[in-house]
């Protein structure tokens, strides 16, 4: 069995973060007051009420879209940017695997490179609490954990704002407790590279410094 679930009400496209104007709707089509922030509580309540009701199928995410000029439609907003169509998609997506929910899209173009980047490197995960302490000046971090059948664990991290064309990144200390791992592999799926990073063990804690916390989700994959 199916639970659906939508970003936006059943027919609207999604919302981005509540400063953001473009994601403020016309008054035929309103939008509840902090959609983006408030998505994951949401879920996690329609999640727990279907459960209490004897539900044990699988949740479904529908309607993810973002348009652009490009690509209008007379009732949505197309006011996002390629740059950010594609860092929402990312977020979005991340989101919805990290609660555990089926990941649906309504495809516009600028989203192509970085879905095709994150069914590669999501392909396989489940979600997992990964404990982290992060210390930055970055405000608003989101991040998600996950794991795969070798052991190897995922963590994608970013600052949840409003998405914006060039976000050189604030500088982040990552502590994952009592962690460890052979190495450790910053991927980029919004511009389609992979970096190792260097490390530390510290105190029988993984440390990486001077990392970069951006507006789109980079992904850690800690090697084992």
């Amino acid at each position: 069995m199916l639970c659906l679930l939508w970003m936006g009400s059943p027919g609207i496209p999604c919302s981005g973060p509540s400063d953001d104007p473009r994601g403020v709707r016309d008054p035929g089509t309103p939008q509840i007051a902090n959609y983006w922030e408030n998505y994951p509580s949401l879920v996690e309540e329609i999640k727990r009420v279907a459960a209490s009701s004897g539900f044990k199928g699988e949740y479904f995410a529908s309607d993810m879209l973002w348009r652009t000029p490009a690509n209008p439609h007379e009732s949505e907003p197309d006011g996002f940017t390629d740059v950010s169509v594609a860092k929402y998609y990312a977020r979005a997506i991340i989101i919805h695997l990290g609660l555990n929910v089926t990941t649906g899209v309504a495809f516009v173009p600028p989203a192509e490179s970085v879905i095709r980047g994150l069914c590669t490197v999501m392909a396989g995960t489940q979600p997992v609490d990964l404990p982290v302490v992060i210390e930055s000046d970055a405000a608003n971090i989101k991040y998600y954990g996950f794991t795969l059948s070798n052991g190897d664990r995922l963590f994608a991290v970013w600052t949840d704002g409003v998405a914006v064309e060039d976000d050189p990144g604030i500088p982040a200390t990552l502590t994952f407790p009592d962690a460890s791992a052979q190495k450790v592999i910053g991927i980029d799926v919004l511009h389609g590279f992979e970096q190792e990073l260097i490390i530390e063990m510290v105190n029988g804690n993984l440390v990486i410094r001077n990392f970069l916390i951006k507006d789109y989700p980079i992904i850690l994959r800690l090697i084992q």
